[in-house]
């Protein structure tokens, strides 16, 4: 019998892509409010070389200035709902290399007067909008944009194939995606190239099949590659394939976003008289929680994440050790 889980985990990502972002942002899903307020965002405000979304029916106001410009890394705005310079005389001032997206739907508005270039965005320096420009709706960009925007990267175990799946909201110039897959996270290797959308405003759902996978833990990448043959690394997984007669329990986290209190719930574990050790780790993998729980007889294990745990608003991992093999499972907290 199969059996794996996916292993999720924004520190890989960092240590192992080669091109980085920064942390990736979003408006709060709860209407928005000022750009410069942590309670605006999720995980918090934007700060140098983050990839920001605003999400539909939020609006975020310009009420201060925002000096990005002497950023090493560039920044990437889309907005998919509303961008307010409510404020007389604001000025969004980003790094170089970085763009800005109004998707469909998506507006970049002035209501805070003046006039003329009173209100303002930059990047790297030259001016690419002010008010006297009037609203700026959907789909529209400035400055340099990603060539692609990656709504998720995830894998499922398809009887003996691990089954790769991911999807994009916004391509520009995109050829082809390229799937690598490596033992140790750092040495990869060819596993399948697949055609691109070139240009599309829309969502785009994608699926590839590994039919020899590794035994054990593996990587897989995502590199995407334009029409002229520039590519990035967009995004890294890791994926725990076993071949056991014995198996490992599954971990689920739910819901996830985990607002207020959320399940940690190990299922269909076989083996009995053993023992589950269940972490929990912050984004920089400092531990956090640590639970062990001794097995009588087959069963499923819950333990529970609520406010007495006293969690920040943030990124953690959750990772379950049962039988000498491990697997982990990101996790939202807001």
């Amino acid at each position: 019998m199969y059996k794996a889980s996916t292993i999720l985990t924004s520190f890989l990502i960092f240590l192992f892509c080669n091109v980085s972002y920064g942390t990736i942002v979003t408006s709060n899903g709860t209407g928005g409010g000022p750009w410069g307020t942590d309670a605006s965002w999720d995980p918090a405000a934007p700060a140098c070389g983050d990839t920001i979304t605003i999400l539909a029916g939020d609006l975020i106001t310009v009420e201060s200035q925002l000096d990005y410009s002497a950023c090493g890394s560039p920044m990437f705005v889309t907005i998919f709902g509303t961008l307010d310079f409510n404020t007389n005389g604001m000025k969004l001032r980003l790094p170089c290399g970085s763009g800005v997206i109004i998707e469909v739907g998506g507006l970049l508005t002035s209501t805070g007067g003046g006039g003329g270039a009173n209100n303002q965005i930059t990047i790297c320096g030259v001016e690419v909008w002010r008010t006297s420009d009037g609203d700026v709706s959907g789909y529209f960009a400035f400055g340099d944009v990603l060539p692609i925007t990656l709504m998720n990267f995830d894998a499922e175990i398809d009887n003996t194939a691990v089954k790769l799946i991911w999807s994009t909201s916004a391509e520009l110039n995109n050829d082809y995606f390229t799937i690598e897959r490596s033992e140790n996270g750092l040495d990869f290797e060819f596993v399948a190239e697949v055609p691109g959308s070139g240009n599309s405003t829309t969502i785009k759902n994608y699926e590839q099949y590994d039919d020899s996978p590794l035994t054990g833990t593996s990587y897989y990448r995502l590199k995407q590659t334009d029409f002229d043959g520039k590519f990035e690394y967009v995004d890294l997984l890791a994926v725990n394939f076993n071949q056991d007669d014995d198996g490992i329990c599954t971990l689920h986290v739910y819901p996830n976003p985990c607002v207020g209190g959320c399940t940690i719930n190990l299922e269909d574990c076989p083996l009995a008289d053993s023992q589950v050790d269940v972490e929990l780790y912050d984004a920089l993998g400092k531990k956090i929680v640590n639970r062990v729980s001794p097995k009588s007889k087959d069963k499923d294990i819950s333990f529970h994440l609520n406010s007495s745990n006293n969690l920040a608003p943030g990124v953690y991992i959750v990772r379950a050790s049962t039988n000498g093999k491990n697997q982990a499972s990101r996790v939202v907290v807001k």
